[in-house]
């Protein structure tokens, strides 16, 4: 059974409530990567003012969760997956600054809340799968001549799906 369903079923308030509002976060999860994919799919771009209500409200969620649990290495896996996540795109960033834009980072920072908090071998299926999506596409489009070794790729939705099916694998 899910995390969440285990504290859906619990019969306790607090991990019943816990549970809705981790539901709740997979829905706005769902809402926000969905207009990020497609922006960034279109212009290439991750705006601010979605990445960073999304942040706010991903860390109060799992502030309130972490309390109503009261499991606090929940939240600091999830603090720390997030720093982690952000931190190596923004190396990765500072040193070839065309490989990853700065919208990448800031992503990255929400999606390692979501995939910390579940635990790391959720964070670490989360990047490889992001890696593993963005590659295999990439390497289809320079095959099929849709892609040249110049073309700009969106990796915002490989980020989003790796993510996606890493958080739903688990």
């Amino acid at each position: 059974m899910s995390y969440i369903g285990e504290l859906l079923s619990s019969g306790a308030a607090a991990p019943v409530v816990a549970g809705i509002l981790l539901l709740l976060g997979g829905l706005v999860f769902g809402v926000c990567a969905t207009a990020l994919a497609y922006i960034d799919v279109q212009q290439h771009r991750l705006p601010n003012r979605i990445v960073y209500p999304w942040a706010g409200f991903t860390a109060g969620l799992l502030v309130l969760v972490t309390f109503l649990l009261g499991d606090i290495s929940g939240l600091g896996r999830a603090l720390a997956a997030g720093a982690i996540w952000g931190l190596l795109f923004f190396g990765v960033r500072m040193l070839h600054p065309p490989s990853i834009g700065m919208g990448d980072v800031k992503l990255s920072v929400v999606l390692g809340l979501y995939t910390g908090f579940l635990g790391w071998d959720v964070f670490i299926v989360g990047v490889a799968l992001s890696f593993l999506l963005g590659g295999l596409v990439s390497m289809w489009l320079l095959l099929t001549r849709r892609a040249t070794s110049s073309s700009r790729i969106a990796f915002g939705p490989f980020l989003i799906l790796g993510t996606a099916a890493a958080l739903v694998l688990s």
